[in-house]
């Protein structure tokens, strides 16, 4: 794959996949649809119908600062995957715009499957004819307009996803909505800016002026390809010292995130010194005091922690928590300055922002050793309750066959290669998995969260 420093945006991969299931390769398909007046491929569209990539949807939450008492509108909803999902993780009324029936039709359908119907409301509509004070005072005109009997509340937030064609063609009505609002509207554009949108359908808005209506456009969020203007007369910097809330994950938006490579993130000498420390005091008493997985505890917590432990002292793949042993925590063993490298080291490629805006601990720092036989299997393998985790392989990848470490994107299967050093960063409730080691294999493996400080496993 290609680095970000070539791409329009970080959900690029994604978004061009969908762009391409949904309009390049039905080219055919929708010529026949190209005098519907009630289709994207029509001539009343301003932009194609193409899904938001599923990547973007926690970042334009995040953006829009999204909460309960909102009222978020999308200006061409499409199928209604943006909206769906904020009721259904936010609890906030919505409200879809779309010129094509066929999708207005799928979106009721899904709200109704989802449970968030009674949250969301859906007009179909033509964005470049909508009445001055549609999102404001004149709501019930665009409701008259869309032949709906139900007269929606206006937005809090708006969020406008269209090509720059479209955005430049609504431009001037959008922006005196934005000013007139009397409740402090706040606006979210993807992949294009409202301070950078140029109509490359015309050769004279080609060279004018693509700000001439001087919009203030926060672009903190621009490696997902998502653009904030604050509300009319809150400038950008005082946006941003508001502050935005912390990244939201649901373990579908984990899913769908690109694990971060950092080749030899650990050199020779502190690879050595970690397996001499770790096999010093990885003793058999820890391996005696380990519970049996045949007499757990009846309570829901302590249940999940003496399992694992049971688990992680089995001799096909043995755990042992190095945060748990005190003579590791001096700093005359060098542990902790090894440590300290690599927790910055996930605070610096934290690229997603799960960290940001967080009080957060290292919640586990475990030495893995594998021999013939070990694995981690399970389909759902995943590190719950945790925001980063960083995985380093210490051994050579002659010691062992097999032991390769897999994540999973878009139901598909990906063995990342990793060399002895190599460290693979993954948002925690990703699924990830380790396939059966033939040999030895040893790891490292740290994990960031919320929670306090453990002192003994992941659990306490």
């Amino acid at each position: 794959r290609e680095s970000l420093a070539n791409m329009v945006d970080a959900c690029e991969w994604e978004q061009s996949a969908l762009l391409q299931a949904y309009v390049l390769s039905r080219h055919g398909e929708l010529e026949q649809l190209a005098t519907a007046e009630d289709s994207a491929a029509g001539p009343r569209s301003i932009a194609p119908f193409v899904p938001c990539a599923a990547s973007r949807l926690p970042h334009i939450f995040r953006a829009a600062r999204l909460t309960a008492e909102d009222v978020l509108w999308d200006l061409g909803c499409g199928d209604g995957i943006v909206l769906h999902e904020a009721a259904s993780r936010y609890g906030c009324r919505c409200v879809g715009l779309d010129i094509d029936a066929s999708c207005l039709t799928v979106a009721k359908r899904r709200a109704t499957a989802l449970g968030v119907a009674g949250l969301c409301t859906w007009l179909q509509c033509d964005l470049t004819i909508l009445p001055q004070g549609s999102l404001g005072e004149h709501v019930d005109k665009l409701a008259a307009l869309a032949k709906s009997d139900v007269i929606p509340a206006p937005p809090s937030v708006a969020l406008v996803f269209l090509t720059g064609t479209g955005l430049v063609r609504i431009s001037q009505w959008l922006h005196r909505e934005w000013i007139d609002a009397a409740h402090r509207l706040r606006l979210l554009t993807c992949v294009e800016s409202l301070d950078s949108a140029v109509d490359y359908t015309d050769p004279a808005g080609l060279f004018g002026d693509s700000n001439e209506l001087d919009w203030e456009v926060c672009h903190d969020h621009a490696r997902w390809g998502v653009f904030v203007v604050p509300p009319f007369k809150v400038t950008v910097d005082s946006w941003r010292l508001a502050g935005d809330p912390p990244l939201q994950l649901t373990r579908s938006d984990a899913d769908v995130t690109v694990p971060v490579h950092l080749p030899a993130i650990l050199s020779h000498a502190e690879l050595q010194l970690i397996h001499e420390l770790s096999c010093r005091y990885m003793t058999p008493s820890q391996e005696e005091s380990t519970p049996s997985l045949f007499d757990l505890p009846d309570d829901h917590a302590g249940f999940h922690a003496s399992a694992e432990t049971a688990l992680h002292g089995l001799s096909e793949h043995r755990v042992f928590y190095l945060h748990s042993c005190s003579d590791l925590a001096t700093e005359a063993c060098g542990l902790p300055r090894i440590k300290e490298k690599l927790v910055s080291a996930m605070r610096a490629h934290d690229h997603w922002g799960l960290l940001k805006g967080r009080d957060v601990n290292l919640r586990s720092f475990e030495y893995h050793v594998y021999s013939t036989g070990g694995s981690v299997l399970d389909p759902q393998h995943r590190d719950d309750g945790s925001l980063l985790t960083l995985s380093i392989l210490l051994s050579l990848p002659g010691d062992f066959t097999g032991g390769e470490f897999v994540t999973w994107q878009g139901g598909q299967r990906i063995e990342h290669a990793l060399a002895q050093g190599d460290g693979i960063l993954f948002a925690s409730e990703k699924r990830h998995n380790v396939n059966r080691v033939s040999g030895d294999r040893r790891s490292l493996v740290l994990e960031l969260w919320e929670g306090p400080r453990n002192h003994r496993n992941r659990h306490s």
